[in-house]
């Protein structure tokens, strides 16, 4: 049976732990879903970057929707593992519910990682700007952790 990588836009690097946990020949995607980009309000630039990023990674770029693009590649290329970098994102938690649903046979493995900065309060994940303005002060500190 096949492992499948499924990257979002939080985890775009190929040092991510995800693929220490997969088999090493898994097939790796990002699924562009453009209702899950417009619900997380991730506008053109961020969009460009998130393109260009994928670009240089070794993966396959689908179009559709997300939950749906999933479970047909589970379904077609007989895949009974999914490694899933960790986020804090609610929509897409709520598309992975969707797959959860849909596959009820297939063994799901959320990858954490270390963060990039340690916030002490829950970062405002409405917009990266909101985000950033409170994480770039501290993320080259050493630790990056927030006082």
């Amino acid at each position: 049976m096949a492992d499948l990588v499924w990257l979002h836009e939080d985890a775009l690097r190929r040092t991510h732990p995800v693929f220490t946990a997969a088999a090493d020949d898994a097939r790796v995607v990002y699924v562009w879903d453009n209702s899950y980009l417009d619900a997380t309000l991730i506008g053109q630039t961020r969009r460009m970057f998130i393109y260009e990023t994928l670009a240089e990674l070794d993966l396959d770029i689908l179009a559709g929707t997300a939950d749906r693009v999933i479970a047909s590649l589970v379904a077609e290329a007989g895949v009974s593992r999914l490694f899933v970098p960790a986020t804090p994102n609610p929509a897409f938690h709520a598309l992975l519910s969707l797959v959860r649903s849909s596959c009820p046979d297939l063994e799901i493995s959320v990858i954490e990682d270390s963060a990039f900065v340690a916030l002490v309060e829950q970062p405002d994940l409405g917009r990266f700007f909101r985000y950033w303005n409170k994480a770039k002060k501290h993320a080259m500190r050493h630790g990056g952790v927030t006082g």
